[in-house]
């Protein structure tokens, strides 16, 4: 972070570019999915850092009782080889990362365990 305020003036936070949902077994058994856990990609971000690596968000909406939400997408459950079991260990693994960094992310496509190398963009400061 350092660094960032020196040579840019500001912290360079990174981004995945993915909007997601936890997925417990609970949900995992009611979407089909292959894994018990982890982070299922509901919409990747247009042009952001899972876009350009190839990850997918999800193209079929289903409801959670009386919440649409959008299935289908990958379903994240590591990055740098570290477990993803929720949104707070992705948030953990990016705080120990900077715009720019390349993460290798595991996901399951369907019952596919796939694995991508993601250059983290810069989020974007919402104002």
């Amino acid at each position: 972070m350092l660094n960032d305020l020196v040579t840019v003036g500001r912290v360079r936070r990174p981004s995945l570019g993915v909007r997601t949902l936890p997925v417990g077994p609970e949900l995992a058994a009611e979407l089909r999915l292959a894994t018990p856990s982890g982070v299922l990609i509901v919409q990747v971000l247009r042009g952001g850092a899972a876009d350009r690596a190839g990850l997918r968000g999800g193209t079929e909406r289903v409801y959670l009782g009386n919440v649409p939400i959008l299935a289908g997408g990958d379903v994240i459950v590591a990055m740098d080889g570290d477990p993803v079991v929720d949104q707070g260990d992705i948030a953990r693994i990016m705080n120990r990362r900077r715009a720019g960094d390349s993460v290798k992310v595991t996901v399951f496509r369907g019952a596919q365990k796939m694995d991508f190398n993601v250059v983290l963009g810069e989020a974007q400061d919402l104002r």
